[in-house]
């Protein structure tokens, strides 16, 4: 608030002294969305008038299309917002298959046609997060997208994705969303496993599992798969010699089970596997291909010149 003293001049008989109040308005920068939802944050359950503001404050181009419930709606939201809102992984979601996610986005960048899909996502109003149930694969390749394309031009090494944030065309596309709001861990999960009734989902993220397991088997997934990138596919049955994320989470998950491991041994996984792959180089199959044998000679990896079931047997 500003405050201003100024002499009357309407009233000089009695030199009266007038206070002037002048509003600073634009120091006042508590939002309506702040006042509604400050009582309910950290809440596990919000008011579903709260719905349209989280909405229209987190994706100012949510368009609602169709409404289930009052907790579950399907909406239309602009790529641009989508990419700026505060979206993550639900926990018992496998992380992004990275082998797989560039090829997405090469689909997408460059038929440039309507995303024509559907995102599954759920409202966590004590992290204030939308979790993806559903598409994290297409999410993450809309994301690699406009990395690439934000950076600057390259005229030695240009970007298969344009640059200098010219794909308009990208950041104005809309997309389905389907969210739920207030729903709770049993209803997510049963949501989860209808979702992926046609692609087989490692047990892994469907069992309750402590925390600490996940974590150590994705951390070695996301090791191995840097390390060895072209041993990755995106294929559901690769060739000798490769692997695939999913496929590879199983056999940590057998492996951590029959070996006892938790967080006091975390390491143990990590040399069983280096030790593995050891004694395979020093006796590759015979049936594998004289290209497959050249390949693993160059990246130094043997360990999936053996499928998952006899890997199981002597590791």
């Amino acid at each position: 608030m500003e405050i201003s003293f100024a002499k009357s001049k309407m009233n000089k008989k009695h030199n009266s002294i007038l206070v002037e109040v002048v509003p600073q308005l634009d120091t006042i920068s508590i939002s309506l969305f702040d006042i509604a939802y400050s009582p309910y944050r950290k809440t596990e359950f919000i008011p579903t008038t709260l719905i349209p503001l989280i909405m229209q404050h987190y994706f100012v181009s949510a368009q609602l299309m169709h409404s289930y419930s009052d907790n579950h709606c399907i909406y239309k939201i602009r790529v641009k917002d989508l990419l700026a809102g505060p979206i993550k992984n639900w926990e018992y979601n496998r992380p992004p298959d990275l082998a797989r996610c560039p090829d997405i986005a090469r689909y997408i960048y460059n038929y440039k046609t309507a995303i024509d899909t559907m995102f599954y996502f759920s409202f966590n109003n004590m992290k204030e997060i939308f979790e993806v149930l559903d598409g994290i694969h297409r999410l993450t390749a809309i994301k690699i997208i406009a990395e690439e394309n934000q950076k600057p031009q390259d005229l030695l090494c240009p970007s298969e994705f344009g640059c200098n944030n010219d794909a308009t065309w990208f950041y104005n596309q809309e997309i389905i969303v389907n969210i739920r709001f207030n729903a709770n861990i049993g209803t997510l999960i049963e949501v989860f496993q209808n979702l992926n009734k046609s692609q087989t989902v490692p047990d892994l993220y469907i069992r309750d599992h402590n925390k600490e397991k996940r974590d150590t088997i994705d951390a070695i997934a996301n090791e191995w798969y840097v390390r060895y990138k072209r041993h990755f596919s995106s294929a559901a049955e690769p060739n000798s010699g490769n692997t695939n994320r999913n496929k590879f989470v199983d056999l940590l998950d057998k492996l951590y089970d029959k070996h006892k491991i938790d967080e006091t041994n975390p390491n143990k996984l990590r040399q069983l596997l280096e030790t593995a792959n050891t004694k395979i180089s020093q006796s590759i199959p015979s049936k594998a291909p004289i290209s497959t044998r050249l390949r693993s000679k160059e990246t130094g990896c043997y360990l999936f010149l053996y499928k998952n079931d006899k890997l199981l047997e002597f590791i």
